[in-house]
């Protein structure tokens, strides 16, 4: 399956598209210049089906595979909260750019129905010290 999803964002990438998103995201060198709007509709797809394999196996060689990542959990519909921390937890060491923090946090709707426990699992990544 994974194979599989490379090539589909080998054959979505643009080159003027890479070039774009680089200069946006300076420092992350491994883009391949896959457009938001087809990652999500890939995502969708890949959450509708074995999701869990996918993450299980998933490649992070390329950045768009780690978007795809975290797109594909805040999509997910057949799980509870308990199940989807679990994956969140997975994949915040992943987060290595504002780009991927931000598609990944904006998917995250199941966190609206269960915002205690979503507040309790954020606070021990609260590492900010206020002086």
């Amino acid at each position: 399956m994974n194979e599989k999803i490379r090539e589909e964002l080998l054959k979505l990438s643009e080159e003027k598209y890479r070039e774009f998103s680089s200069r946006l995201i300076p420092g992350v060198e491994n883009i391949l210049g896959v457009r938001l709007l087809c990652l999500r509709k890939i995502a969708k797809r890949i959450a509708k089906k074995d999701w869990r394999e996918y993450l299980k196996n998933a490649n992070d060689t390329y950045f768009e595979e780690v978007m795809l990542q975290g797109m594909v959990i805040g999509y997910v519909k057949d799980s509870n909260i308990e199940e989807i921390l679990v994956y969140i937890k997975n994949f915040i060491p992943k987060i290595n750019n504002w780009s991927v923090c931000d598609s990944f946090c904006s998917g995250l709707k199941i966190t609206n129905k269960n915002k205690e426990i979503v507040w309790e699992f954020l606070k021990k990544y609260n590492t900010r010290i206020f002086k």
